[in-house]
């Protein structure tokens, strides 16, 4: 006869594996397209779904699971735990209103400035600018959730010069120093060169790491050249026009006056007196009626060449010097006049050229000069100016015009009184307009080169030529 504490291990042992096979049933609901995470102390080492369109279940790790729900229904659900217990939940998926799923959205994104959830129709929409990088790549990864609902959110364009400098930060970082990202538009470019095939695709992994589309023009091996011909032609239109009677209004008069007298011996009285005067007057008048016009000019001619990504400048004209005085110091500082362009081109590998063009036309105008300190007169600039971005095919010109300038001067000269008189005192006024109409016209033809096209030859060649022509005019002549 077996004792008491052997007869209840036995109960014990048989009892265990019924204990194990037992399922402790729970209920889970979800909405079609919603999600859950479950977790399961002590690990889960299989699962079992009856109908996986009803619920999908992927495991999380050792010990949580994400269920999601896929159409309208019931399924069961088995979790077998690592130390042999066995879990049954009994999953009911429903339709979810779009109010509701749209709650959902707003819940998960939290806190987010400038985006906007709305329920329209069947669907969940996402519109607005995010502020940061974060808050879009969290708006797609909420989207990405939910079958029914699309995202219209755009990155606003001080996030996206956020993401450029991250990303310049780090290209350099990893070594990439030739390589840049460029805001232009509601686009990030990557530009300049690097040195490897294997660092083209490091550049790729850094920008894809962000979540940020980019578009990438960066080159291997060394930068192309760009050559820009650069025309600044001035389209002058002038008008002078004098009409009007002028009357003489200015007299000039000459007199001359002589006086003689002679006298004989004392006692004797022998006079004689001459006087002769003269009037003479001078007086002028003219009837003019002309009119005068003029034409326009080619203002400047440049070809810089610099690499792709670079900026070339250019100037023709001088430097002016400015006095800054201040309390305690006294400095001067130059500000630059005339014909000034700074030109950045940039060359993708599909034969787009991207050119940024910074021009300006400037001449000193003294009418506008201030004085400093009682003495100095620094005068005042009058300038046209043009700024932009224009992406062109490779050797396609780019024509920026409608940089207008108009003058117009009057000046009426009448006698006075007379020319006062209503109606007759037109006959005693002269009039001259001065019209002049000024458009800037710049045309710009950007082009790819190497050491061996025909503008880098022509180039030379005309260099060549320029040399020994100036080589054979500075040598001693006979006839000089």
């Amino acid at each position: 006869m077996s004792s008491p504490l052997a007869r209840i291990a036995l109960v014990l042992c048989l009892l265990a594996p019924a204990a194990g096979a037992l399922a402790a049933e729970q209920t889970l609901h979800l909405g079609v397209g919603t999600q859950k995470v479950l977790s399961v102390p002590g690990g889960v080492s299989r699962i079992a779904v009856g109908d996986p369109n009803v619920a999908d279940v992927k495991p999380l790790g050792s010990s949580q699971m994400l269920i999601l729900g896929g159409q309208v229904g019931r399924t069961t659900l088995l979790v077998w735990r690592s130390n042999g217990t066995r879990d049954s939940y009994n999953i009911v998926v429903r339709s979810v209103s779009v109010d509701e799923t749209a709650d959902e959205v707003r819940r998960l994104l939290g806190d987010v400035e400038g985006i906007v959830v709305h329920a329209v129709g069947d669907r969940v929409l996402l519109d607005g600018e995010a502020l940061t990088a974060d808050d879009f790549r969290r708006a797609e990864e909420v989207v990405a959730v939910y079958p029914t609902a699309r995202s219209f959110v755009k990155l606003s364009p001080e996030a996206r010069r956020q993401v450029a400098g991250r990303l310049n930060d780090a290209f350099v970082q990893h070594g990439l120093r030739g390589a840049s990202a460029q805001v232009v538009g509601s686009t990030i470019f990557l530009e300049g060169s690097v040195e490897s095939e294997p660092d083209l695709r490091k550049a790729e992994l850094i920008a894809k790491a962000y979540g940020e589309k980019v578009e990438n023009m960066l080159t291997v091996g060394v930068k192309r050249m760009v050559l820009s011909e650069v025309q600044f032609v001035e389209v002058r239109s002038s008008q002078l026009l004098n009409f009007g009677l002028r009357l003489p209004t200015d007299v000039s008069a000459e007199v001359d006056v002589a006086a003689v007298g002679t006298s004989g011996l004392p006692g004797l009285t022998d006079a004689t007196g001459t006087l002769a005067t003269s009037l003479v007057a001078n007086a002028q008048g003219s009837l003019r009626l002309a009119l005068d016009q003029g034409d326009g000019r080619l203002l400047a001619r440049p070809t810089l060449v610099c690499a792709s990504g670079d900026q070339a400048e250019f100037l023709a004209g001088g430097e002016v010097p400015v006095p800054l005085i201040t309390q305690s110091s006294a400095t001067v500082v130059y500000h630059k006049y005339g014909i000034i362009l700074r030109i950045r081109p940039t060359a993708d590998r599909f034969g787009n050229v991207r050119t940024e063009i910074e021009a300006e036309v400037s001449e000193i105008d003294r009418s506008v000069a201030v004085s400093v300190g009682g003495t100095v007169a620094v005068p005042g600039f009058r300038s046209r100016s043009v700024k932009t971005n224009v992406t062109v095919r490779n050797g396609e010109t780019i024509v920026l015009s409608g940089v207008f300038s108009r003058d117009q001067q009057k000046v009426v000269s009448k006698v006075p009184g007379l020319g006062s008189v209503p109606i007759i005192g037109e006959l005693f006024k002269q009039r001259t307009i001065d019209d002049v109409e000024r458009e800037l016209v710049i045309f710009v033809t950007p082009t790819v080169v190497n050491p061996a096209s025909q503008q880098v030859q022509r180039m030379i060649e005309d260099g060549q030529d320029s040399y020994r022509k100036a080589e054979s005019d500075v040598k001693l002549q006979l006839l000089d």
